[in-house]
């Protein structure tokens, strides 16, 4: 979702080598994440400070039309609309698949998660103007970008595609790993990325979630948590 923005493709096209080395962007990336959420604070701002810094080289402008953005529309990786565009596709992405693999989530508890992950729009630097305060909020902010044309698949995001799940040993290991987040992409960017099988056509697709939930009830929860969480919870209880 997050390179079906068209400046957030060029950025990606233009200024990374993701087709040579696509487990450790993945890698890096992971670490990051895993940094940002469950490090001490300043572990935290030192990752984002870290991210940043790589951004600053990431900047340009379009080379052709692509959506509603003309040739010469000037892109950065720093641009705050762009960094929150990707934190949210985070949210919405992490919520949808607890929700699918985990259990459901009451309001209340979308709520409290929503709240809680508005820290890393603050450390990210992201003005809390353009910010969505709200869960509400937020999911009327992404139904906007959806139907706003700014979502929208361009050459250079299909291009991506194509190079990450290109017909070689690690491009078909990742292509393997990402076919349940391609089954969770809206339908529209299903299409557009060229994606052309449906999800309803795959009864396995279906099931997945269901034999995820079933065998969660058998292992014990220390399992299925992220090491860095646990490690983090004992730390900070201490």
């Amino acid at each position: 979702m997050q390179i079906a923005h068209p400046l957030i493709a060029a950025g990606v096209a233009e200024h990374s080598n993701f087709s040579k080395h696509r487990f450790a962007r993945l890698y890096r990336t992971a670490m990051a994440a895993t940094a940002i959420t469950y490090g001490s604070r300043d572990f935290a701002l030192r990752a984002v400070r870290t991210v940043n810094q790589k951004h600053r080289a990431v900047h340009g402008v379009l080379k052709a039309d692509s959506g509603i953005f003309p040739a010469g529309t000037p892109y950065d990786a720093n641009d705050p609309e762009l960094k929150l565009w990707v934190l949210n596709t985070i949210t919405e992405s992490t919520l949808l698949a607890y929700e699918l693999f985990v259990s459901k989530l009451s309001k209340q508890e979308c709520r409290q998660y929503y709240s809680d992950s508005l820290v890393a729009a603050e450390m990210f630097g992201i003005p809390s103007a353009i910010v969505p305060q709200t869960y509400e909020d937020f999911l009327e902010y992404m139904e906007h970008m959806m139907q706003s044309g700014a979502i929208q698949v361009g050459d250079q995001a299909r291009q991506i595609a194509r190079a990450l799940f290109a017909r070689t040993p690690s491009g078909l290991m990742l292509f393997a790993g990402s076919t349940l987040g391609i089954a969770l992409l809206p339908e529209r960017l299903r299409d557009e990325f060229g994606f052309r099988w449906k999800i309803e056509e795959k009864r396995w697709l279906h099931r997945i979630p269901a034999i995820c939930r079933n065998i969660r009830r058998c292992v014990p929860s220390i399992l299925c948590a992220n090491p860095a969480a646990t490690a983090s919870e004992l730390i900070f209880q201490r």
